[in-house]
């Protein structure tokens, strides 16, 4: 299989150890994940973390909202791995799973 191939399909990430401190911050939390590929280029591999929690610091109007009523709220986000980062992966062809819609899809969100 081509890399390119992978993009829009679930696929198994295995990272190398240089990026686990660095993992957290993409809300992240093991150095293996399930997700959508979104992209691939030069630099890396880019995956789809689809309830990235991020807090909302402004109004629709673009004004600060005070500290103690900002929210967050779960928005999709793309991020760019770096080739070097990305130990491994894995795709499975089974159509099933590459077309299946359910929230608990493993992922971010459940496999942790």
């Amino acid at each position: 299989m081509q890399v390119e191939n992978l993009v829009g399909k679930l696929v198994l990430f295995k990272f190398s150890p240089d990026i686990r401190p660095d993992l957290p911050l993409f809300q992240i939390y093991k150095d293996e994940v399930w997700a959508v590929v979104t992209g691939i280029d030069n630099e890396g591999v880019w995956i789809e973390n689809p309830a990235y929690e991020l807090g909302i610091w402004w109004d629709a109007n673009g004004n600060l909202i005070p500290p103690e009523k900002q929210k967050k709220e779960k928005v999709k986000a793309n991020i760019l791995i770096p080739w070097h980062y990305i130990k491994a992966l894995m795709s499975v062809e089974d159509e099933r799973f590459q077309k299946a819609k359910n929230e608990r899809l493993p992922g971010f969100k459940f496999y942790r």
